[in-house]
């Protein structure tokens, strides 16, 4: 097993030291209130290597080894605050894609659970700082590719709900992006895809189009996610688009629920609602894919064996040699739907019943009129024999 550490020089071994306050911290959390309504503010953020400051833990490295690190935590607070430490995985909040971490009662399964903290437990006096020293064991069969985890420091204040006392525990994290050596796959999805048209009151004005489906991560690296909807009609009559917001940072086996409203469709009977997702590197959202090919190669960052965790890359990708690029090909998927105005409908119905009608009765009317003629005719035909024979003696 390799190991890598970081300098000695911020590094105590399974010991946490206290320093005062220094200026350049990261952002604190919101203000939180403990015991004796005294508020106080936190950061969490990595120690300092001899390459400066760090806003995130980066590792590129093989399964087996192991890093050792240190995470700082500071208290801008006017009073001592106790603190719970621990690590977790990471995850992407299903409704909005942000960046999140699992639950203090949920136990992670990935990279959260291979890192061990020096204390779980932890009180800061106001105006100081703890480094806390930890250990990340990486296992010798860890899949190929991103795991992503978050070193937490969270508060915990009591409250009052409907009369009973609740527990809120408010965290700052610190994230930890590892990419552990080997083939990368990439891969999304656009699943769940279904759609809805809602017309207007006013039977001749067009309508919206709901559509709902879910962005899913299937390969092994972090990737940032561009969308489009169009919707065309029959023949391929094209009715309307819509773009969604980017999906930034979606995690390995991570998804994300999209509902976008494409408006102004007008009613053809039907219409297909077509969803393209394109991913792409990290700090690729919102931006237009290459104009020739539709993807994006990333440079491949090699295997760490230096004797301290140099930040690596942000676009969280690995390959196997500096040769190879990584291509990133885009998903489509299509729904076919209703696009009937039902008051155009309901419209349409009244005229055809109206026209119905209205032949009907002209056609009622002309028969009694042929009737009332032919009972004439008959008549007349009735009386007319008499007269005949009368004339001919």
């Amino acid at each position: 097993m390799s190991r890598i550490t970081a300098p000695a020089s911020f590094l105590l071994a399974l010991a946490i030291t206290l320093s005062p306050l220094t200026a350049g911290a990261f952002a604190a959390a919101p203000t939180a209130v403990q015991a004796d309504d005294v508020p106080v503010t936190w950061s969490v953020e990595p120690v300092q290597t001899a390459s400066g400051l760090r806003r995130t833990f980066d590792y590129t490295t093989d399964p087996g080894t192991q890093i050792v690190d240190s995470v700082l935590i500071t208290n801008q607070g006017t009073a001592p605050a106790d603190f719970l430490i621990y690590a977790t995985d990471a995850t992407n909040d299903l409704d909005t894609g942000a960046f999140g971490l699992l639950k203090r009662d949920e136990k992670p399964t990935d990279i959260g659970s291979w890192i061990t903290m020096a204390s779980d437990k932890l009180t800061i006096g106001p105006g100081m700082q703890a480094t806390v020293p930890f250990n990340l064991l990486i296992p010798s069969d860890a899949a190929p590719g991103d795991h992503v985890a978050g070193i937490v420091a969270a508060v915990l204040t009591t409250g009052q709900q409907d009369g009973s006392a609740v527990t809120l525990e408010q965290r700052v994290g610190a994230r930890v992006y590892l990419t552990v050596s080997g083939i990368p796959k990439v891969g999304v999805e656009a699943t769940g895809l279904v759609a809805g048209f809602t017309p207007e009151w006013n039977p001749f004005a067009p309508g919206t189009m709901d559509v709902n489906y879910l962005v899913h991560n299937t390969g092994n690296i972090r990737m940032d996610i561009n969308q489009k909807v169009v919707v065309t009609g029959p023949f391929g009559i094209p009715l309307g688009e819509f773009t969604p917001d980017p999906i930034p940072n979606l995690l390995p086996r991570q998804s994300v629920r999209v509902h976008a409203v494409v408006p102004a469709i007008a009613a053809l009977a039907l219409a297909w609602s077509n969803v393209t997702v394109t991913p792409g590197a990290i700090g690729t959202a919102g931006k237009a894919p290459d104009a020739a090919s539709g993807a994006t190669a990333s440079p491949a960052p090699t295997a760490a064996t230096a004797a301290e965790p140099t930040p690596t890359s942000t676009s969280g990708t690995t390959t196997v040699t500096d040769k190879d690029t990584i291509e990133y090909v885009a998903f489509t998927s299509s729904v076919m739907s209703l696009a009937i105005s039902w008051t155009l409908l309901v419209v349409i119905i009244l005229v055809i019943a109206a026209i119905y009608f209205i032949q009907r009765y002209v056609r009622g009317t002309r028969d009694r009129m042929y009737l009332a003629i032919d009972e004439a005719a008959a008549a007349a035909r009735a009386e007319r024999p008499d007269s005949d024979g009368a004339d001919g003696k």
